[in-house]
């Protein structure tokens, strides 16, 4: 057995000794393999006084591989990719000009749908003047803005300037309107991404379809994991302003990326609004309502002859990219058509079924992520060489158009769905962060949780973003009790640190900007923004939290932590713990209840010897 306080002696004595006198008391001869490993084992944090845990140091990557590349260079030459440019005279700038004497347009953009205008580069919907001017209405439709040509071609985003409440001021028209409301969520960033003022601009007898996105991406816990997270979706919607839920006649689960829970949103839009009225997508920033816009355009909720007519949105994780309302004509569903659908899906049931088979046991005997993450097809029963009729259908022998002319007769007495833009809630990060910044903190693959032991007066940051401490724990007796179990949800691209307490303000100042928090990250002029960074500040009153010791191995709550993530909480049994969390401003912070994974504790591997993380295991489950 190991000398405990042999052991003490020699860690005070040399673990933070430096160079040459560590290496030799590692090896010398006189020390038991579990001394030296642990000496080992905590030789990598000697240079990095108070930190406990670093996942950058763990996995020993090396500091500048998490650097991020430069910028993609500015392209002089942009302008040239539009048809109607013919150039500049020598001299000119090969960016454009503006000109204010000419006047707007009525043409919105086809990616964001702010009116064209080559005024001002800082309003939406600029085109320079070289391009702008002398354009007819037809190939003004034919031309996106400035800002979605550089989201779509270059991956830039462009500054412009748009007050909040112009959002809110667009998105009221839907006040005074019998239609429905589509409310996404994000379910990596709820209730940060529900905006509370939604109530408001609904109304109490709104019918409301609550859609959670991302569904992808969240670790698949138990074999009934879906309903659970349903649950917590809407209890949270109601909870933080969407009325008393007695509006909500749908709830979904969808990934816009890999099409899941599209078909079904379909059919329940068919079976339970038909076509009553208009369809609008609400929501905040980023939360996938362009994503969604874009699939619906091109299912069987679109009418099939305006798919290749009614541009796709400009998606991308930059908040605010739809500027004003994008739409496109709601296929009445017939009941020849709703049977017609209905034979396809089933036709394709046999199919699926396979792949979903195929699925499953790729994710056993491999272990990947991706292959165990949701995924379905969105078809179509319908095309536009299909005979289509209807009070609102075109004509035989009509003339084939290239854009789509909304005030046609066939679509006088049609519905529509809206893609309207993203409200921005005050307890999300995304104002703070660039584009690079944003893309890392949306998960690529389904997350993986990372747990650790978090011991009193210990803290854990997640990035530069979130910091939970952990104050003291105690059993129902009054017992000091050692440690509790920390479950960490978020991108793999957000680093863990752990700290002393006492030392973390010291230690997120000496690793600001540095990979070892990761975002926000160093860039060109890190130097300024970093002195402009705000910080980040704790919630009033600190979080109680105990276990009585009913729900044995399941997590007892979250601590949601704005848009970088959350944490769920393990305690002992018959325990109490106080915690203190902090983000910038602040935002975001809320105790989550009961936990979105509440069995987490099977996704995770052993307690790995001299560490305070735990071996990250398949994040899903299966059942055999």
């Amino acid at each position: 057995m190991l000398n405990t306080s042999r052991l003490y002696k020699i860690i005070n004595k040399n673990v933070y000794s430096r160079g040459t006198r560590l290496q030799s008391t590692v090896a010398d001869v006189g020390r038991s393999a579990r001394q030296k490993a642990w000496l080992l084992a905590r030789e990598r944090y000697q240079d990095h006084d108070h930190v406990h845990y670093s996942s950058v140091l763990e996995t020993k990557i090396k500091p500048s591989f998490l650097i991020p590349e430069n910028l993609p260079p500015f392209p002089e030459d942009w302008m040239d990719d539009y048809e109607f440019y013919q150039g500049c005279q020598d001299g000119a700038d090969k960016q454009g000009t503006p000109d204010p004497t000419v006047a707007a347009s009525i043409v919105p953009c086809s990616g964001c749908g702010a009116n064209l205008h080559c005024s001002s580069p800082s309003l939406p919907g600029f085109i320079p003047s070289e391009i702008f001017r002398g354009r007819s209405h037809q190939e003004l439709q034919t031309i996106t803005c400035k800002r979605c040509h550089f989201l779509n071609h270059y991956n830039i985003a462009l500054d412009v300037e748009v007050a909040p409440s112009t959002y809110v001021d667009t998105i009221s028209r839907i006040q005074d309107k019998f239609a429905l409301a589509i409310v996404l969520v994000d379910l990596l960033d709820f209730p940060s991404s529900i905006w509370p003022g939604m109530q408001h601009v609904l109304g109490a007898k709104r019918p409301v379809f609550l859609v959670g996105n991302k569904v992808d991406l969240l670790p698949r816990d138990s074999n009934i994991y879906l309903q659970h997270i349903k649950d917590s979706l809407q209890r949270e919607f109601i909870k933080h302003g969407g009325g008393d839920g007695l509006n909500i006649k749908n709830v979904s689960l969808i990934s816009a990326k890999t099409g899941y829970g599209i078909e079904e949103l379909i059919t329940q839009l068919h079976k339970k609004w038909a076509y009553n009225g208009d369809v609008y997508l609400l929501g905040c920033t980023n939360v996938g309502k362009s994503s969604l816009f874009n699939i619906l355009l091109n299912s069987d909720y679109c009418r099939p002859e305006a798919s290749d007519l009614v541009r796709k949105a400009t998606t991308c994780p930059w908040p605010g990219t739809t500027l004003k309302l994008l739409r496109f004509p709601i296929l009445r569903p017939s009941s020849d058509r709703v049977y017609q659908r209905f034979r396809r899906l089933v036709s394709e049931r046999s199919q699926k079924a396979a792949m979903e088979k195929v699925r499953r046991a790729v994710a056993r005997e491999t272990g990947a992520a991706a292959a165990a993450q949701p995924v379905a097809s969105v078809g179509r029963t319908f095309d536009k060489r299909d005979d289509i009729s209807d009070a609102f259908a075109m004509a035989s022998g009509s003339k084939p158009i290239t854009t789509l002319n909304e005030r046609q007769k066939e679509y006088k007495e049609a519905r529509w769905v809206y893609d309207t833009p993203g409200v921005m809630q005050p307890d999300q990060l995304t104002p703070l962060l660039t584009a690079e910044e944003l893309v890392k903190l949306q998960p690529s693959t389904m997350i993986r949780p990372r747990a650790f032991r978090l011991r009193p007066q210990m803290s854990i940051f997640l990035g530069g973003l979130a910091r939970l401490d952990l104050l003291d724990i105690t059993s129902s007796k009054g017992q000091l009790l050692d440690w509790i179990k920390v479950f960490v949800f978020a991108s793999e691209n957000l680093p863990v640190l752990i700290a002393e307490t006492q030392a973390a303000e010291k230690v997120y100042n000496r690793y600001l900007g540095t990979p070892f928090l990761g975002v926000p990250m160093a860039i060109e002029d890190s130097k300024n923004r970093l002195q402009r960074w705000p910080g980040m500040q704790c919630q009033d009153g600190d979080i109680v939290l105990s276990n009585e010791g009913m729900n044995e191995g399941r997590l007892n709550c979250d601590i949601t932590l704005s848009s970088a993530g959350w944490m769920g909480l393990l305690l002992p049994g018959h325990s109490e713990c106080r915690l203190r969390a902090w983000t910038p401003q602040a935002a975001g912070i809320y105790k989550r209840e009961p936990a979105l994974i509440p069995l987490a504790d099977r996704l995770v591997g052993k307690h790995i010897r001299y560490s305070l993380a735990y071996n990250t295991t398949k994040p899903f489950v299966f059942k055999k």
